[in-house]
């Protein structure tokens, strides 16, 4: 080999050794293939942008390249699931069932699917197996729960909830819906204690005090119920529910003057409910009555 074509060598190995270091291979040197997690990866990115036809082409692939792994079915049939595809859904549901009998995720799929299509018995049945084989996720206990209300199961659905409660204690989430349900079951005392520890863990949530407020008006709680609302308000100044609930809390307590202006606040803010305007009426004949 002559001088020259060893310099030429040379620079060349000095050039892909530069190209290393910077990141950049060699468009000729083979590229790995891509994996069954960055094709489901890759999956995600499209669903969250909202391009569910290649988010399924990209979670297919990631299917046949793992068949017996039976996250990337779940993931195909959410994919078809939110593509309005029921039957393709609850066909990779059921593989990844049969793959792993005793993996939660599938069955929690499988119930949010039989609810979407309003079968409450069979979307609860699901939902206990997910919540057996996964007893501390909250969220498969809060999906449970509301189910069971749904269907009339109260009692059940309060127990699932209070679980949920214990495994997150200082999620407001948990503290509402509990509270929720406590109020349907006319445990007004339970209801405002968990409605306090929503607001109390989620304090910037306006409809968390707005409920609270409420729950104090049904306890007849009038000061409490000025003190919630007031705030709730001041976080959703411009919804009129909220100055109406809080003219009623007004009202309540015997305030007229304020619970007019609120009343009139709601009533400005949404001119086409009449209901502001009865109330106003009826406080403006009180008043007068008093005189």
């Amino acid at each position: 080999m002559d001088q020259n074509q060893e310099i030429q060598n040379d620079t060349l190995l000095e050039a892909k050794f530069e190209d290393r270091m910077r990141g950049r291979e060699d468009d000729s040197e083979p590229k790995a293939p891509p994996t069954a997690d960055e094709k489901q990866r890759l999956g995600d990115e499209h669903i969250r942008k909202g391009l569910v036809q290649e988010a399924i082409s990209e979670y297919s692939k990631a299917v046949r390249m793992e068949e017996s792994n039976p996250s990337r079915h779940t993931r195909l049939g959410d994919a078809y699931a939110y593509a309005e595809m029921s039957v393709r859904a609850l066909t990779e549901y059921k593989k990844a069932v049969k793959i792993s009998p005793r993996k939660a995720e599938p069955y929690y799929s499988l119930g949010e699917l039989y609810r979407r299509h309003g079968k409450l018995n069979a979307a609860v049945a699901e939902y206990r197996k997910a919540v057996l084989y996964n007893a501390m996720n909250p969220f498969y206990r809060y999906k449970l729960g509301d189910a069971l209300c749904q269907i009339g199961l109260l009692d059940e659905a309060i127990d699932h909830l209070e679980i949920a409660v214990q495994i997150t204690a200082t999620d407001g989430f948990y503290h509402f819906w509990l509270a929720d349900l406590y109020a349907a079951a006319g445990r007004t005392d339970d209801a405002i204690r968990e409605m306090q520890q929503a607001t109390m863990f989620s304090p910037s949530d306006a409809y968390y005090h707005l409920r609270l407020g409420m729950l104090y008006l049904r306890a007849d709680h009038a000061h409490d119920a000025v003190t919630a609302l007031k705030l709730a308000a001041s976080l959703q100044p411009r919804g009129p529910v909220y100055h109406a609930v809080l003219g009623d809390a007004y009202a309540r307590q015997g305030n007229r003057v304020q619970a007019m202006a609120s009343y009139r606040r709601a009533g400005a803010l949404d001119p086409y409910d009449a209901t502001n305007l009865d109330l106003i009426r009826r406080l403006t004949c009180e008043r007068e009555d008093s005189e």
